[in-house]
């Protein structure tokens, strides 16, 4: 190989590490305000049932309900939300006569079918 091919491939080589480096900053934001945007998520959630919604996270913390895609299971937040309140229900969302649950029409909006 020439000098010159040498050159052409150590630059191309250096350009795909800093294109690497910034898709992986992108990646990393993105990653960032998709675990915002669940924390908010689960906070709507769960205000109708826990005292304080970011007991939950505190307690279970967001990794045991966040598939590798970054999609809530919520399912599986049913079901550590009864275990936590079996355990601790001095943590329950006290009982309201309002006609409405907060955290469920705001998330049933949010998952309406378009």
């Amino acid at each position: 190989m020439s000098a010159r091919s040498d050159e052409s491939l150590a630059s191309e080589a250096a350009r795909r590490r800093r294109e690497l480096r910034e898709e992986q900053g992108r990646h990393a934001t993105t990653r960032a305000l998709l675990e915002s945007a669940n924390r908010l998520l689960l906070t709507v959630a769960l205000c109708d049932r826990l005292a304080d919604p970011r007991d939950f996270d505190l307690i279970v913390g967001m990794g045991q309900v966040v598939n590798a895609r970054g999609s809530i299971d919520w399912a599986r937040v049913d079901a550590l939300v009864e275990v936590l309140l079996d355990e601790r229900p001095h943590l329950a969302a006290p009982r309201t006569e309002a006609p409405w649950r907060p955290g469920s029409t705001a998330l049933q909006w949010m998952q309406a079918e378009t």
